[in-house]
């Protein structure tokens, strides 16, 4: 079984010979809500049927931009040919980049639209098959696409990130790098793995910290974050709701110290802090 964006279909389809889109009948179209049955492909539209329904509805190519088209191998394969022949260079630069991180488990649609896919596609690529790592710029901007992402995009997007934190930590001969362990933290506080972040996190008590890559002040965020992650466990374990909210305190107090300034982030974490012990 073979799968086809719905939107690289949609492009190319308006443009096809009557021969070519009789490849699409009886294709199944998934969109987030239903599947549907190709009866018949014309050039402005296909007629589709729900499944396991008789009757079909004529809708136009812009209805398929958000779906996946799924097909035989051997119907599909044709196909997949005949859109990528009719692609610009961009175009197929997006269908390689969308393509790449289908098969590593992002969500494209999710990801925020064509740059940030070939971004990240890039950065993936050049990892997996030169050892390649993001530099510092593109660690800034790896760290607001997937803070700013949905879950799944955050937990897809974690996997790659502590690759990449454990390469260059072993390059910088075990120095730890706490301003990109903050993002890793982030991701997995966001996506749930609470046990996870505060494992990321613990390096902060590690006597190797003063050899640390990264200044006081990723060190204080990261002690915030700790902070807050053992209130979500306290919220979660009643039974240890007292010993986590002392320990929430003690790494708060340390972020506040390292901070040296009473900032936002560390004010509203102490009201929620105040908030849990009442």
């Amino acid at each position: 079984m073979l799968q086809l964006d719905g939107n690289d279909v949609a492009h190319w389809a308006p443009k096809a010979s009557k021969e070519d889109l009789a490849l699409l009948e009886n294709a199944e179209y998934s969109d987030a809500d239903d599947i549907f049955v190709v009866r018949s492909a014309g050039q402005t539209g296909l007629s589709i049927a729900k499944d396991g329904q008789s009757q079909p509805v004529l809708r136009p190519y812009s209805f398929f931009y958000s779906g996946t088209f799924f097909l035989s191998d051997e119907l599909g394969t044709p196909i997949a040919e005949l859109i990528k022949g009719s692609m610009s260079a961009i175009e197929k630069r997006i269908a390689d980049a969308n393509e790449y991180l289908n098969i590593h488990g992002f969500s494209v649609s999710e990801l925020g639209g064509d740059t940030v896919a070939i971004f990240i596609s890039d950065t993936i690529r050049n990892f997996e098959e030169q050892g390649i790592p993001p530099n510092d710029a593109q660690w800034s901007r790896i760290h607001d696409i997937l803070t700013n992402g949905s879950t799944s995009v955050m937990r897809c997007g974690a996997k790659y990130v502590a690759k990449w934190i454990d390469h260059s930590e072993k390059d910088n001969g075990g120095r730890f790098g706490f301003y990109r362990r903050v993002l890793l933290a982030v991701l997995y506080r966001h996506t749930g793995q609470l046990d996870k972040a505060l494992q990321v996190i613990s390096v902060v008590d590690s006597p190797q910290n003063i050899n640390a890559a990264g200044g006081k002040s990723s060190m204080s965020v990261l002690c915030t974050i700790r902070a807050a992650t053992l209130m979500d466990l306290a919220q979660l374990q009643p039974a240890n709701r007292t010993d986590l909210l002392i320990k929430a305190r003690h790494s708060l107090n340390k972020a506040n110290a390292l901070s040296g300034s009473d900032s936002d982030e560390i004010r509203e974490t102490y009201c929620r802090l105040k908030r849990l012990e009442q």
